[in-house]
């Protein structure tokens, strides 16, 4: 689920964030929350992408990926982790002419993306050719590039490319222009999310279920893990959510994954025979812990709402899953109620046992709302470049 686009009130310390999430930045971080926030504001510095080792090696796509002039990094604890790096900042030319666009298109801006038309929220006097600086909502320049359509084809069809941006704040790939990526060789990942796979540890000869598996990344990994051999169930309860789950296992090559349209809050009810050897869960948060955030003025109830609604998927999973086998719980977000608070609804509304974790990357838990909560995994905004929570369960 995505933040509110409105706030009620922007903290007085940032303009960029609502009050509740200053405060839950503050509460978490201590002394480092200023830093944090500045943090979330801006791209990370090393974008990671995920060899598919079902069509490539690690050390081949370094050579492709060098041979484009990347700098590439091969992480020594996940060896399809692939850390590319991001250059910058640099400053951003302005011109006469200057388009508008939505939070998720200026974000992808400052990643390295091109703009295209849907994106789009104003634009005046466009031609083919013109160069247009591109302004977040808060009339912030995060690049500027060639016209690619005219006003008129932008506001009329509503689709294409509409700006090849070739200045960026940050200089980096566009990934998904690649043809690496369209050839299924790598998928855009990050560390953290890679992590959660690993955590999982899926074995060939198992029966999987992915719980929350659009768009298909962590799904798409699992399979990859697994060699294409064993069983995964992927369920997602928007149809639209699963088709592209259905393009990217396609794109990669994964041939051991059965996807399917339902609400899974309910497997246990609907679905009483299925025992599953691993169960993950990977459900909506709030993504505070997602960089870059041109704002997010989330709120504590819609926070609150989110923690409620993630742990009827665990109270489903833990019915599903056989004697002995293994939950993992992951959100890209760092509020004690979407992390820790989760982990004690886990032991003790459904009977869950906290696990320890390999590979362990991050920092631990934080111990003051269980003690448990020292073998879950959390990664930092400012330090690891993305918010995440990891927790490990054994029935």
């Amino acid at each position: 689920m995505n933040p509110t686009d409105v706030a009620p009130e922007a903290s007085p310390g940032h303009a960029r964030f609502s009050e509740d999430v200053a405060r839950i930045v503050n509460e978490v971080f201590g002394s480092d929350g200023k830093t944090v926030l500045d943090a979330l504001s801006k791209p990370v510095r090393t974008y990671y992408v995920r060899c598919n080792t079902l069509k490539i090696s690690p050390r081949e796509l370094v050579d492709r990926l060098e041979s484009l002039g990347l700098r590439v990094q091969q992480n020594p604890k996940i060896p399809e982790a692939l850390g590319i790096s991001f250059e910058g900042p640099f400053e951003v030319p302005l011109n006469d002419k200057q388009m508008t666009v939505d939070k998720h298109t200026a974000e992808s801006v400052l990643q390295g993306a091109n703009v295209y038309a849907p994106g789009i929220l104003k634009c005046r006097s466009l031609r083919f050719g013109d160069e247009v600086t591109i302004l977040s909502e808060l009339d912030e320049a995060v690049g500027a590039g060639k016209v690619m359509m005219s006003t008129n084809d932008i506001l009329t069809f509503r689709k294409g490319l509409a700006v090849k941006v070739d200045h960026h704040q940050f200089i980096g790939p566009n990934i998904r222009e690649l043809s690496e990526f369209s050839e299924g060789l790598l998928y855009p990942q990050s560390l953290a999310a890679m992590v959660t796979a690993r955590v999982l540890d899926p074995k060939p000869d198992e029966l999987i279920v992915d719980m929350n598996c659009a768009p298909g990344g962590k799904l798409s990994h699992i399979s990859q893990l697994m060699y294409n051999s064993g069983k995964v169930l992927g369920f997602d309860r928007n149809p639209q959510k699963i088709g592209k789950a259905r393009q990217t296992l396609a794109n990669l090559g994964c041939e051991n994954v059965v996807l399917s349209i339902h609400d899974s809050r309910y497997l246990h009810r609907d679905m009483q025979d299925l025992e599953a050897d691993r169960v993950l869960i990977d459900p909506s948060c709030s993504a505070l812990g997602l960089r870059p955030k041109i704002y997010d003025f989330t709120t504590m109830a819609r926070i609150t709402a989110l923690a409620d609604y993630q742990k009827q998927f665990m109270k489903s999973a833990s019915r599903i899953v056989k004697p002995g086998g293994v939950i993992v719980y992951s959100v890209c977000t760092f509020t004690a109620q979407e992390c820790e608070e989760a982990v004690k609804f886990a032991e003790k509304d459904s009977g869950l046992r906290v696990a320890q974790q390999s590979p362990f990357l991050g920092s631990q838990g934080l111990a003051s709302y269980a003690p448990t909560s020292l073998l879950c995994q959390r990664f930092h905004p400012h330090t690891d470049e993305i918010g995440y929570f990891i927790a490990k369960f054994l029935r």
